[in-house]
């Protein structure tokens, strides 16, 4: 039967699964079976969020203290997953995209921080083929995010990038190629490293401009 066998767990301090059947704040759409969503106590808060689940789909969302705020996720790949590291801090409007195609993985890192209108995809959604014989000219591929990453406004990331850890991304960028150096801020289309040996705070220091 169509849609059977799709489950929500709460996973305990302890390791402990917990089966509920809602999750507040969340409009949580099945559109094939045998999918799980897993969530890891302290739960992530969601409000006036969409996640849509595909066919033997996986979304995992590590503990966290934040707050998802209007994101439109979809884990719509058939034995496709997204895991989302602890305390993702995103602003409004932004979307991740695990859909379309088959066996599609996208993760997220800790501590990971996303301004408006940010955007991680997989894949194309749409198919590109060749008219001579048919073959398809883009594939999805996985997306890898490393941990303390800031993503500033408008920033897109596309099918099979990998990105290091404390990298910085300014607004506007198109991440097409892996970002491999950790520490860098990175800007522009495609993106590039204009600075390295930075990280970034969630505050401004008190005083003299430095971080201790």
């Amino acid at each position: 039967m169509k849609f059977k066998n799709n489950k929500i767990y709460k996973i305990d301090k302890n390791g402990k699964k917990h089966r509920i059947f809602w999750i507040w704040g969340l409009n949580l759409i099945w559109q094939g079976s045998n999918s799980t969503v897993y969530l890891y106590e302290p739960c992530v808060r969601f409000r006036n969020s969409r996640l849509v689940m595909g066919e033997n789909a996986t979304a995992t969302f590590k503990s966290s203290k934040t707050k998802l705020r209007k994101m439109d996720i979809h884990v719509w790949s058939e034995n496709g997953s997204l895991e989302i590291g602890h305390d993702l801090l995103p602003n409004l409007n932004c979307r991740i995209n695990v859909y379309r195609e088959p066996n599609l993985h996208v993760k997220i890192g800790d501590n990971c921080m996303m301004g408006p209108n940010v955007t991680v995809s997989a894949s194309d959604a749409h198919c590109i083929y060749q008219t001579t014989d048919g073959k398809v000219l883009n594939r999805g591929r996985d997306v890898v995010i490393g941990n303390h990453c800031w993503f500033t406004s408008n920033v897109s990331v596309f099918k099979g990038v990998t990105i290091a850890d404390n990298c910085i991304f300014g607004a506007g960028c198109n991440v097409t190629k892996d970002c491999l150096t950790a520490n860098a801020l990175y800007v522009g289309t495609p993106a590039k490293v204009i600075k390295e040996n930075v990280n970034w705070s969630y505050d401004f220091p008190e005083g003299d401009y430095y971080v201790q």
